[in-house]
């Protein structure tokens, strides 16, 4: 029997950290919340605030998908928004089963290629949503960020995490005005097999639409604020709008980092960190973020629907 390979012990070992680090977080958090006053608080919701919140969640993944196919069409193709929003269920669905975003693009991937994209054109839609999705993320975070430091006088307990994501945002910006502006002298010092995606990212940063897609990633990242404001209220916690817009956005950054799974842990802990700046307890904050992800949980397993009848999910799942 040969001992198992490097690669192999990784595929197994990331993902089991990631549910190991979710789990861990959960349980610690667990530990400072009082269950009956959270499960008061749930029961008084109310069915109207559940169905907007899931109305808003599949109206988010609607935008999204529609995003994906005007970053098709620059590319070479644009996939048709049903077949591209029936894609994006799947992934969501993947994303939210397996400790691992691969699955979830590689079912966008391997389901662009049915609709009639080929597999480089496929492939680069998905990086280049991808991308665009953590920049968004970055720079509405970042407002956030500045507006609990300039006026409510609060910085996240993580070493310089304003300083970061401004050097990101700031970076990335400058970076893409150079590469639009010299994209040939970029391209010379990149390995060949990123020449196909330095041309679509230089396609996407001169495009007429560029200015129009990324305001439309700020959209669908405020649908996120927006519907958790709404649960917010439902829930009876004394925090505006204004104040979410600042407290929500760099939670939602924090839970994208790819050190657990779907967020858990990360998403609870930064939503009990960002909401005690606004007098909210532990307790409150951690139902409020659980109620969230667990909605979002349920829009991803709606997507399962469409997985049960695909070709191909068994060569996802081996990924």
């Amino acid at each position: 029997m040969t001992a198992p390979s490097s690669k192999a012990l990784l595929r197994i070992g990331i993902p089991a950290l990631k549910v190991a680090v979710a789990l861990g977080l959960v349980i610690w958090i667990a530990r400072k919340v009082d269950f009956s006053e959270g499960w008061a608080a749930v029961r008084a919701l109310s069915a109207t605030t559940i169905s907007v919140i899931i109305l808003l969640l599949l109206l988010q993944a609607l935008l999204s998908a529609w995003r994906w196919c005007l970053l098709s069409e620059m590319i070479g193709r644009r996939l048709k928004i049903s077949g591209a929003m029936k894609l994006f269920m799947q992934s969501l669905f993947y994303n939210q089963a397996l400790p691992s975003p691969i699955p979830g693009d590689a079912a966008r991937i391997f389901g662009a290629v049915k609709y009639g994209l080929t597999v480089g054109e496929a492939t680069l839609g998905v990086v280049m949503d991808r991308m665009l999705t953590l920049f968004g993320l970055a720079v509405v975070a970042l407002i956030g960020l500045i507006i609990m430091r300039a006026v409510y006088q609060f910085d996240f307990p993580i070493p310089y995490l304003t300083e970061f994501t401004t050097l990101g945002v700031a970076g990335t910006i400058a970076l893409a005005v150079a590469f639009g502006w010299r994209h040939r002298l970029f391209i010379r010092f990149l390995p060949a097999r990123l020449h196909a995606l330095s041309t679509a990212l230089q396609a996407f940063i001169t495009h007429r639409r560029m200015v129009g897609i990324f305001l439309l990633t700020l959209v669908i990242h405020g649908v996120s604020v927006v519907s958790l404001e709404i649960l917010v209220l439902g829930l009876g916690l004394p925090l505006g709008w204004g104040q979410a817009t600042a407290a929500f956005p760099p939670v939602l950054l924090i839970a994208m980092m790819p050190i657990s799974v779907g967020g858990w842990g990360l998403r609870e802990g930064g939503m009990i960190v960002s909401l005690a700046a606004f007098g909210i307890g532990t307790t409150d904050a951690a139902t409020l973020s659980v109620v969230f992800g667990l909605l979002q949980l349920l829009i991803g397993l709606a997507g399962g629907v469409f997985v049960l009848s695909r070709p191909h999910s068994g060569k996802i799942k081996a990924l």
